[in-house]
This record gives C-alpha cells, structure tokens and sequence, in this order.
C-alpha cells in the first residue's frame, strides 16, 4: 500500500514516505488510492465556487502516480532522462475541467517541489519535465513563473475553474500572473472594492506592468 500510504500522509500531515526503489504498484494498492482520492476530492470540492466538478478518476490517479514518482526522482538524482520519461509520462485521457481539477488535489503541491528540484540542480532532466507540466497544467501552477498557454485558456474559459484560479493568484499573491495584462480585469473584478485590504499594491504594480 505504497501509494495510498503516502497519499493518506500528503494529505493529513503534509510529509511523506516513499520507496527508494522505483517500481509498479500492486491493484490493490491503486484501488485503495482511488477510494481515498474520490473521499478527499468529495471534501475538497466544497471549497469550489459556483457548481461542484465531478471526479475524474483516471487524472486523479495519474497526478498522484506522477506526483509520488516525482518525489522519487527528486530524491534519487542519479537516475537519468530516459528513468524520468518512462515514469512521468504525460496524461493519456482528455483535459476536462473534471480532470483539472482531478489531477489538482496532487498537482497542487508540485510547484514546492519544483522549486525544491531547481534549488538542488536547476539545470537537470526532473525540473525540465516539471516545467513542461506547469505548462500543461497552469491552474496548479499559480506562483510559479506564468506561461500564458492554451491549458490556460481552457481553464479560463470554465467560470469554475476561473474563479478558482483567480482566487489561488490572489491568495498566493502572485504579482507575475496577476500583472498579465488578460488576467489583471480578473484580478480586479475579483478583488472590487476589498482591493485595499485584499492587496493593497495590486494597483501599484498592475499600473507598473
């Protein structure tokens, strides 16, 4: 029960354990993480504005599939480009607002990791591949440097997943997305007449950018 071990930690402590050796998971183990990603998903999703996502299965699993070998790979650093391509594949279904959203109950803390793998050795083969999927999935990716992209677009165009993603840029303060010249109306409309207490230099910079 690797998986679901180190989810049921992730989740309810933060800290994690893991495998040193990289290897399948047994069915049992990827059934018992299913359940528990659908109980936390179903907690999580009260948090949304507007109307609940479904759960998407197969993203949920794969994100947090990608997000243990990822673990992995940051602590193994010896372990080369072709080990990180066959464990961090891309996902292989549709990207729906469902598996968005999915995949962001893992996802979610990939950027702490990211900037962990770049502070270790920002020039190698693991933080190459975790910026390519910041790219892919912006709407876990807020505080990281932005790269308007058409992931970004589609999760805009979802009034879920836009009020989401723009209450996480200003939650997180994240001056590099919100000073975009297509999110700052965002931003603002958001913000309304609270912007003084909300972020109170969000004007300063906007004006600057």
């Amino acid at each position: 029960m690797l998986l679901t071990a180190f989810l049921h930690d992730l989740l309810t402590t933060g800290g994690v354990t893991l495998a040193g050796q990289l290897g399948p998971f047994e069915p049992d183990d990827l059934h018992a993480a299913d359940i528990a990603l659908r109980a936390y998903h179903a907690e999580d999703v009260l948090e949304l504005p507007h109307a609940a996502l479904a759960f998407d299965a197969p993203s949920g699993l794969w994100a947090a599939l990608f997000l243990y070998h990822s673990v992995q790979l940051a602590v193994r650093r010896e372990l080369d480009e072709a080990v990180i391509g066959q464990c961090l594949t891309d996902f292989a279904g549709e990207i729906t607002p469902e598996a968005i959203y999915s995949a962001d109950l893992t996802f979610r803390y990939l950027p702490d990791l990211l900037r962990l793998a770049k502070g270790l050795a920002p020039g190698d083969a693991l933080v190459s591949r975790l910026l390519t999927v910041a790219r892919q999935w912006p709407f876990s990716f807020v505080g990281t440097a932005p790269d308007a992209t058409e992931a970004e677009a589609a999760v805009l165009a979802h009034p879920v997943l836009r009020q989401a993603y723009i209450d996480r840029i200003i939650q997180l303060k994240d001056r590099a997305r919100a000073s975009q010249p297509h999110l700052v109306p965002l931003v603002q409309a958001v913000l309304g007449g609270h912007a003084a207490t909300l972020w109170p230099d969000f004007a300063d910079f906007t004006i600057l950018a």
